[in-house]
């Protein structure tokens, strides 16, 4: 199946923020990120704005020009970031604000920190936030559910889990992660169970070449688009499918890469 999106994408291999659309190779615009380093959370904040997290802060960009228009730079080891509907900001990451661990930060509209969550931990990538106010914080081998203080709840665990990526609660109760180097998508039921893998090498065409879930997003219908990451550095864009799509039971509908402007894709937000 052949794939129809616009979307933002994080190109990890070659450090650069792109506009790309399937249906036109070579249109749109790419940013160099060497200033601005590992992005690795990307949020739409309205029709022409998007935020994006780095290892320093977060910042904001132009969807249609790519046009960096708010840079905020205050830390290291930044990982996640969410802008909520009261324009207040959740930045997660390790060692922050002179804190010792996991740490959740609440900026207010003015990037005032106004409260800050800790709790013990050396790893953390992209954290959600669920329809019941918990925090989803992906840690390594396992899933954390936890809440606002980062008091634990439960943890979600699938074999094979390795740097899992990004979770994502539905209205259901249930939970969907991307693996990382499990190369796998998991979904959990509303009480925590496994209950399906799907994505994984020998469930679809071998040119997809599953190497690592990073992020993905569940589109209104259902479909699941997802980055297939394919190693750090440039010289990747010939490996596998690196946007993918599944329906929402799993089932692979088609994959996308563009060798010439991408190496190897971490970050997405379908347009």
């Amino acid at each position: 199946m052949t794939l129809h999106r616009q979307f933002l994408g994080y190109d990890e291999g070659k450090q650069t923020l792109g506009y790309y659309d399937t249906d036109q190779p070579g249109e749109g615009w790419t940013i160099d990120l060497a200033p601005l380093p590992q992005p690795r959370d990307l949020q739409r904040l309205g029709p022409e704005k998007a935020l994006a997290g780095f290892d320093r802060g977060y910042f904001e960009v132009e969807i249609s020009t790519g046009k960096v228009v708010k840079v905020l730079d205050r830390w290291k080891g930044v990982t996640s970031v969410h802008r909520n509907p009261d324009g207040s900001t959740l930045v997660t990451g390790v060692n922050l604000e002179g804190q010792i661990g996991v740490v959740v930060l609440t900026l207010d509209p003015k990037d005032t920190v106004v409260s800050i969550a800790r709790r013990e931990g050396t790893y953390v990538r992209l954290m959600r936030l669920t329809p019941a106010g918990t925090y989803l914080l992906c840690t390594d081998d396992h899933i954390l559910e936890t809440r606002v203080d980062l008091t634990e709840i439960r943890k979600l665990v699938a074999p094979g889990f390795r740097h899992a990526w990004m979770p994502h609660r539905f209205a259901d109760g249930t939970t969907l992660v991307s693996g990382g180097y499990g190369a796998f998508m998991a979904r959990f039921d509303a009480l925590g169970k496994l209950v399906q893998t799907f994505g994984g090498v020998g469930t679809v065409p071998e040119e997809v070449a599953p190497f690592f879930y990073a992020t993905f997003q569940v589109m209104e219908d259902g479909v699941i688009v997802a980055a297939n990451w394919q190693d750090h550095g440039p010289g990747n864009g010939h490996k596998g499918r690196q946007l993918v799509e599944f329906t929402a039971d799993g089932t692979y509908r088609g994959g996308w890469s563009d060798p010439v402007r991408i190496s190897s894709l971490q970050g997405i937000l379908v347009l």
